[in-house]
């Protein structure tokens, strides 16, 4: 799918799931671009999902304590 879509990339939307499978949220664009190597999780080609882990989002299990 390209960054800009075509006819048959929007009636491809019909079938997927409407929510982000990277973070839950509604994008129903959402897409994996290749980028330099990577495969980046977008929502609409061109935002870049919080959650993509090609960025370093690693979900922490608890709370980290800070030294004061």
């Amino acid at each position: 799918m390209s960054v800009f879509p075509s006819c048959f990339d929007l009636m491809d939307l019909l079938a997927r799931p409407t929510a982000c499978p990277g973070c839950g949220a509604h994008a129903p664009a959402w897409t994996r671009v290749p980028v330099d190597g990577l495969i980046i999780l977008t929502h609409d080609g061109d935002l870049i999902c919080p959650r993509d882990r090609s960025f370093g989002y690693v979900p922490v299990p608890a709370r980290l304590e800070v030294a004061a």
